[in-house]
């Protein structure tokens, strides 16, 4: 290393580990809480329409009595906005039948539970 290349690197060093460091302050969004398209408002009612009945799916306590359908069902739901803010109508199309399918699902385990909300 030369006497002149010295001080850029001293300088290169400082920004970098500036940039490291203010990277620590911004906060992350939970584990599996989804991104940007998640946090948009959607411009599809169906997919909005969706996200309410998975909504009240949650208030019946779907997390209690079909826990492991109710995550499926929350991860399809993170892959359709997805697909419906990038652009990918086909797929996205697929995808709400899917979690349709999912949320019928949840729908006839929580008929039978117990206290799930339903007659009250």
């Amino acid at each position: 290393m030369t006497i002149r290349s010295t001080p850029l690197f001293i300088v290169l060093l400082a920004l970098t580990l500036a940039g490291c460091e203010s990277s620590s302050f911004v906060p992350w969004p939970p584990q599996g809480s989804g991104g940007l398209a998640e946090r948009r408002p959607s411009t599809d009612a169906r997919i909005d329409a969706l996200q309410q009945r998975l909504f009240r799916q949650g208030e019946r306590n779907a997390r209690y009595y079909a826990a492991a359908e109710f995550q499926d069902a929350e991860l399809m739901m993170i892959r359709v906005r997805r697909l419906s803010e990038g652009g990918f109508p086909e797929d996205c199309e697929i995808e709400i039948a899917r979690l349709k399918l999912q949320m019928d699902k949840i729908d006839r385990i929580l008929a039978h539970a117990p206290s799930s909300g339903k007659g009250a």
